[in-house]
């Protein structure tokens, strides 16, 4: 199964997240916030991210543009989650054919379609 980095400053989310992705037999990694998503995805090579969007440190959003930048980085598929609206999530969002954007409270089916998704699968 894949790699994926969990970035959220939410604990109990963070933690939610994991457990569906690691009874799948998806490996997870963790990050706590925006700059510690940069440095283990540049450490670690996730084959998808999950990120909140609003976190300290460094936005998901803002991190985002970060590995972009980054050759080894650039290319890894993104899922933003967040609770706020669509509006204000529409003007942080990037838009790209490697990302897509979930609304918390998860609905566990769609986080793993979009897993699916973005993985290719």
């Amino acid at each position: 199964m894949a790699l994926i980095l969990v970035a959220d400053d939410t604990p109990e989310v963070a933690e939610l997240v994991q457990d569906i992705l690691e009874a799948r037999g998806h490996q997870v990694v963790m990050a706590a916030d925006g700059v510690q998503m940069i440095e283990r995805a540049k450490t670690v090579n996730p084959q998808l991210i999950i990120s909140d969007i609003m976190m300290p440190g460094a936005y998901g959003s803002s991190a985002y543009k970060a590995l972009q930048d980054d050759p080894h980085t650039k290319g890894i598929p993104v899922l933003f989650l967040t609770g706020v609206n669509h509006e204000a999530a529409a003007k942080v969002v990037p838009q790209a054919a490697n990302v897509r954007l979930l609304f918390k409270p998860l609905d566990v089916a769609h986080l793993l379609a979009a897993v699916a998704e973005l993985l290719g699968k």
